[in-house]
This record gives structure tokens, sequence and C-alpha cells, in this order.
């Protein structure tokens, strides 16, 4: 399952699929001027998750472009190409935060890497990706690759206890198959290795809430 709002709507879609729904715009500027809006800063529905303003449809529409088999159960957790190993797989902030789980794929040779992204400044899931995104683009490296959402929900990281419960689900980005167990075997890998911070406590996932 996908956002609502897809990435092949139109301005005037998206006008009538918020008219539909029911739901006001809290954008500076009303929805027929989206355009030239577009810098203003992404604003989401917090009853829905879906876009309210030209900043953040098309955040949502770069974040869900490329193809992807939304089921991430399917996915193999062990492809970490040496391409790739610059990429930290994880970052998270302590505390209870919205995160999303991302593929970073070179479309030339069909590697691909999962991220976890999980920042306490971020509000909505689509910032995640935005913050990942801008800190990955600092790399020349990324040039050649491309990023995606696969889903998101919310982690809940105690850094004193080490302990991890991954729950939830994005409302802008829909529920994905798998998502919530796949991020939690990634962040328990990461913790496990070499250069990790230790063995966690407690790792655990739910599909279950908010």
């Amino acid at each position: 399952m996908r956002s609502s709002i897809p990435a092949r709507f139109s301005l005037f879609s998206l006008q009538t699929h918020l008219r539909l729904k029911g739901i006001k715009a809290r954008a500076k500027v009303p929805l027929d001027k989206m355009r030239d809006s577009e810098e203003d800063a992404p604003l989401f529905s917090d009853s829905t998750g879906e876009a309210l303003n030209a900043s953040a449809w098309n955040l949502v529409r770069e974040a869900t472009a490329s193809a992807t088999n939304v089921n991430a159960e399917n996915e193999d957790l062990n492809d970490d190409p040496a391409s790739m190993r610059w990429i930290e797989p994880v970052e998270m902030t302590p505390g209870t935060h919205k995160y999303v789980l991302m593929k970073v794929c070179d479309e030339e040779n069909g590697e691909k890497k999962f991220l976890v992204r999980s920042y306490a400044r971020c509000s909505y899931h689509a910032e995640n990706f935005r913050e990942a995104v801008g800190e990955l683009r600092k790399d020349e490296r990324m040039a050649t690759l491309k990023a995606h959402v696969i889903g998101g929900g919310r982690i809940e990281y105690d850094e004193e206890k080490k302990r991890v419960f991954v729950y939830g689900y994005s409302m802008t980005f829909g529920r994905t198959p798998g998502c919530n167990k796949k991020t939690m075997e990634i962040i328990r890998k990461r913790f496990a290795e070499e250069d990790g911070d230790g063995p966690l406590a407690e790792c655990e996932w739910s599909d279950e809430g908010y």
C-alpha cells in the first residue's frame, strides 16, 4: 500500500482529492497557488498523513518514485555491497520518534542497501526521508544512486537500557508488510557488529499501534 496521493497525481487531481476527503489545507497559500509555495516547509495532515502543500506533495512523489516491491518480507537483509559500505545503515535518536525504512539502489548493477532513519527533529515520516537524502547527497558517491521509502512507523529507543521497540505504520506511505520486522532485524544486526554499540538487551517489533 502506498500513499493515497500517488506521484502521478496532477495539481488539479490533488486539489480534488483533498476536497473530496474533506481535508482543510493548512498551507500558507490557497491550493490553487501551490506552485508558488514550493519553498515552504512540507505540510501534512495530522489525521490522515496526506500532503497539504506542493512541497509535501513533491517530497512524497520523490520518496515513492522508484518502482519497488512493497512487501519488505521478500527483501534480503544481508545486502550490503562494498560500494555502499560508506552508508551508515542505522541512524536513530533516543526516545520515541517516527522512522522510515529506505532502500538505496544502484540502477546500473542492481546493488541495494536498506537504511533506517529516525530523527527527533522530524515531525513527519517524509521529513525523515528528506533529511536522510540530504545528508547522503553531500557525498559525491550518491550521484549514481537512487533512494526511496519502503515504509515507516515509530521507533522507541532507550539508549541507557539498550532496548528498541519498532511498531506502528506511516499514514503517508501506508502499511508495508514486513516493514517493522525488517527494521528491527536491521537495527539488531547493526548493534551486534564489531563497530556497533554492542548487542541490544531487547529488540522487539509489532504491527500494532500508530
